[in-house]
């Protein structure tokens, strides 16, 4: 399958026609993308006009481009699908579950359930995916902890999370998939009588007659998938990056005060979300110097503007001024939780693993390509 440029890679990095177009200006007209019922494309690679877009929701719509409104499918809840006013209304019933005093409660839970998991991936033995073994069930607990899933719950549920993305059986994932839809739905009907912890609870005590039964079990489903497979593809890249860059991980090592700087450089340095979802404009517009008219499709490279930031890996790097969390109305939600996932995580594996290393040689590495799924590494194979 040939990809579109956005979702186009070498190993980690950017494939060089991005250079290309970066000396030929932030705006290019782009049309190798399908799906997209012919319309004109553009791709926007320059720092300032993606974050110009992207907070203009006012003339750019992120809901997907149809001729048909009846073609339109939502998966209720799903924040990145919708413009205000029904976003507006969504978000406000979320934001709350992600403050900073809910995130600070949640670490003492976050670090048992890093150590737990490291645990478990030590005693598998040297050499060990850490992909598998790690990188998804980490993210996976912590998920179903936040949303409220009852503990003896969570194990089972995080288990049909990862297959339902990564089995390699066709019908595994189908049913995993359907058993993760089912849950979020008996989970969203439990919490409208018994709201307790977590954000489905967060929700229900504060907004929950803002919302249909269909939009909390749909937040329910999108925070946990996204939470899950998002966490699972930036920790498993986030550790890639340690072992293939030694100096900075005894770095970290050695300063774990260097935890926050070291947590936004790696976000930024790989971006696992290449883009986020096409806008339409809806009116007609200049942008650096192009005609942009009412119903074309624009796509914002993250990849692109977070690289041109700095190619080289640091720990240290100061104000990067990433955009690998968006910008605007649809700045990710979830960014404090996965933040906070990361300063815990990534202390946890250089303290616990010094002399932690690739076991096969990096070339070796397999990725999968971050559409529509996040850009990801298929095995992590680590010794030590």
């Amino acid at each position: 399958m040939v990809l579109p440029l956005p979702h186009q890679r070498l190993g980690l990095d950017p494939v060089p026609e991005y250079d290309d177009l970066r000396k030929d200006g932030p705006v290019h007209e782009y049309d190798t993308e399908p799906g997209m019922d012919g319309r004109k494309q553009w791709l926007v690679t320059g720092y300032d006009e993606v974050r110009e877009i992207l907070a203009d929701h006012a003339r750019f719509s992120s809901m997907r481009p149809v001729d048909d409104e009846a073609d339109r499918a939502l998966l209720p809840g799903i924040l990145q699908a919708y413009d205000p006013p029904d976003h507006t209304r969504l978000r406000r019933t979320v934001a709350p579950a992600y403050s900073a005093r809910r995130m600070e409660r949640l670490r003492p839970r976050i670090e048992e359930i890093v150590e737990d998991c490291l645990d478990g991936f030590e005693s598998v033995g040297s050499p060990v995916d850490f992909v598998r073994h790690a990188a998804w069930p980490i993210p996976a607990l912590i998920a179903c902890e936040f949303l409220g899933v009852p503990r003896d719950d969570q194990a089972e549920l995080s288990r049909m999370i990862r297959d339902s993305r990564e089995s390699r059986l066709a019908r595994q994932r189908t049913s995993s998939g359907l058993g993760v839809v089912n849950y979020t739905q008996r989970l969203a009907a439990r919490k409208r009588r018994d709201p307790g912890e977590g954000m489905i609870g967060v929700i229900v005590r504060e907004h929950g007659d803002e919302l249909t039964d269909e939009e909390l079990a749909g937040l329910a489903e999108g925070n946990l998938i996204m939470a899950a497979e998002q966490m699972a593809a930036q920790l498993a890249i986030a550790v890639l990056l340690l072992v293939t860059h030694p100096a900075q991980m005894a770095l970290l090592r050695e300063r774990p005060e260097l935890v926050d700087g070291a947590a936004e450089e790696v976000i930024r340095h790989a971006s696992i979300v290449e883009a986020p979802a096409p806008r339409v404009a809806l009116a007609v517009l200049r942008v650096a110097g192009h005609d942009i008219r009412a119903g074309e499709v624009v796509t914002c490279s993250l990849l692109a503007t977070n690289r041109a930031r700095g190619e080289r890996f640091d720990i240290t790097r100061q104000n990067a001024g990433h955009l690998a969390f968006g910008h605007g109305i649809h700045h990710c939600v979830g960014a404090p939780l996965a933040r906070l996932q990361l300063r815990v995580a990534l202390p946890a594996v250089v303290r616990r693993f010094p002399a932690l290393r690739l076991a096969v040689p990096e070339e070796d590495l397999r990725f999968k390509p971050g559409r529509p799924a996040p850009f990801a590494v298929e095995e992590l194979p680590l010794e030590w």
